[in-house]
């Protein structure tokens, strides 16, 4: 078929048939995505037509110096899925992403601050243990409010985590959901200061129902089509059922929802409750489906827990999100507890101090100092074991996500034990200060036991979790590094009911300390494996090592689940 050459703005230019097609009614019906790879800003809007000018068809000059045409040098190649994107006012899903978890991060660990302040108020002549009590409400909205802020962003990343590009009405969408989440800290305050209002469960709960709703929406917009989503995951044909599943779910929170605004006019404890049970939704909807098709689906043969321990062990979730939403919670955390050592809080602005008095002033407050440097420490080495962890893993399943974020909520709790540490590191304070070192001390335990749990369960199904890179001496590694917090804070929880007063001073020592713990064991490391190489068998190489310590590690019991998962 000839090329039909048309007359525009006196400019000779011909029409091309798109890569695979013979007419003009047949090209009007390919993808965008299937056409000549040309500048966009050439790129008229023909209807799947490509106008190029007499310009493009000179092409660069050969070896022979011979000049070649684009059809000749790029053989009709296909455009790439970017410029396709950004023609049609689609962008890129990974920015939004990145927004959204940093969000995220900064609403979950900011609603520490007003416990911060309440617990910067208590005398320290006064019981801890009493005052602790005193705030238990307090302190159960923030463990509630945490988890609903987490399974909120959990729920964005299963919406999110098959599409690759978004429009406008996405971002719009999205920064609404994300303004609307961001006053979730602001209700969970009121919450704990009135807890014994229904107005204060109805606010949280028509929150949590809005957001719920712009979910569902959110659903709708991106699986609407298939410009958004990612091309394995259309071809895949799960498209429609993952649809369903997300919006039975959105449906259930929403009937949760209302109901916990329903139930805040009679008992505000049990409306509290039921809104609990909406971030545990999709865990609900999994059983029910589960139950559903062994029950009316004959060609469903799978039984009740291998149906579970597919879904709650075996499906993927998105590894950088989650990475991104941890960092973005210990950077947070590590940073937060700086405010507390300002020059406002450790020195009077309004009296003039000279050097002497102001090195004096500095010595007093020599705790504050001390207790920020070994805080930041530990946070920053909680977060090295984290990353460590997430190095070895090749997948992240719905369970292993959950203890991640079991381990976050106490992390995010560390700058809360960083300032009671502060307030009764005082010589009038007596026995409280072993208090206040035994709940730091189990902050510490529980932000690094669930890591240990973590670790634990992913040796469950270890050939599906952790690369091929983990095996032999890495496992130990591993192992070592894990049970260096949850052995110190033990010991030093135990050492706290001593007869004596159990100073701060000790606690700081062992946090500055544990650095030089994981250093020697790096060497240890090294050293064993430089041994290791040094002799080992003439003509053995190290992959063949590697493949010896894999299988062994797959003949180890100790780990490894019974059989494979149907």
């Amino acid at each position: 078929m000839e090329k039909e050459e048309v007359e525009a703005n006196g400019v000779t230019t011909k029409e091309e048939p798109v890569a695979g097609t013979t007419t003009k009614e047949e090209a009007v019906n390919v993808s965008p995505k299937y056409v000549n790879d040309k500048n966009e800003d050439d790129v008229m809007n023909t209807g799947g037509h490509i106008i190029t000018t007499e310009e493009d068809e000179i092409g660069e000059e050969d070896i022979n110096g011979n000049h070649q045409t684009d059809e000749e040098d790029l053989g009709y190649i296909v455009r790439s899925e970017k410029e396709w994107a950004r023609r049609h006012r689609f962008m890129s899903i990974d920015r939004l992403n990145i927004f959204s978890d940093a969000v995220f991060a900064a609403i979950t660990t900011f609603m520490v601050v007003p416990l911060k302040e309440e617990v910067r108020e208590y005398e320290p002549t006064e019981n801890l243990w009493s005052s602790l009590l005193a705030d238990w409400y307090r302190f159960l909205i923030f463990v509630i409010s945490f988890w609903i802020v987490s399974a909120l962003w959990q729920d964005h990343v299963w919406i999110l985590q098959n599409v690759e590009h978004v429009g406008d009405i996405g971002l719009i969408l999205n920064v609404i959901f994300l303004m609307i989440c961001s006053l979730i800290p602001f209700l969970a305050v009121i919450m704990g200061n009135y807890y014994q209002y229904a107005l204060s469960a109805q606010l949280c709960g028509s929150c949590v129902l809005l957001l719920t709703l712009l979910q569902g929406l959110m659903i709708i917009f991106a699986f609407r089509g298939e410009k958004m989503l990612s091309g394995e995951f259309v071809e895949g044909g799960t498209k429609l059922q993952l649809r369903d599943e997300l919006l039975i779910i959105t449906g259930l929170k929403v009937l949760l929802c209302f109901l916990s605004i329903g139930i805040a006019e009679v008992n505000v404890p049990a409306a509290l409750v039921v809104l609990v049970l909406t971030m545990f939704a999709d865990w609900v909807c999994i059983i029910a489906i589960g139950l559903y098709r062994k029950w009316r689906d004959s060609s469903f043969n799978t039984d009740l827990s291998s149906h579970l321990s597919r879904r709650l062990v075996l499906e993927n979730i998105d590894m950088d999100r989650t990475q991104t939403f941890t960092d973005g919670i210990f950077i947070i955390v590590a940073t937060l507890i700086i405010l507390d050592i300002t020059t406002d809080s450790l020195i009077d602005g309004e009296v003039d101090v000279d050097e002497n008095s102001l090195l004096e002033t500095l010595q007093r407050n020599k705790e504050p100092i001390l207790s920020y440097l070994s805080t930041f420490l530990t946070v920053g080495m909680i977060w090295y074991i984290n990353y460590s962890i997430f190095y070895y893993l090749q997948r992240l399943s719905r369970l292993l996500l959950f203890l991640n974020r079991m381990s976050l909520l106490f992390v995010s709790v560390l700058p809360l034990g960083f300032q009671l540490i502060s307030v009764f590191s005082v010589d009038e304070a007596d026995r409280n200060e072993n208090n206040a070192v035994r709940f730091h001390c189990v902050l510490i335990f529980f932000a690094t036991a669930f890591q240990v749990v973590f670790w634990l369960v992913a040796h469950w199904r270890r050939d599906k979790h952790f690369s091929s890179k983990y095996h032999g001496m890495h496992k130990m590694r591993m192992l070592c590094l894990l049970l260096i917090y949850p052995s110190m804070s033990l010991m030093l929880f135990c050492a706290s009911f001593i007869d004596r007063v159990f100073e701060a001073n000790v606690i700081h020592l062992a946090e500055l300390l544990v650095p030089v713990a994981f250093i020697l064991l790096k060497f240890a490391f090294e050293l064993t494996l430089h041994f290791r190489r040094s002799h080992r068998k003439p003509g053995v190489s190290n992959l063949s090592m590697e493949l010896t310590e894999t299988q062994n590690d797959k003949n180890n019991l100790g780990f490894s689940h019974p059989g494979p998962i149907s």
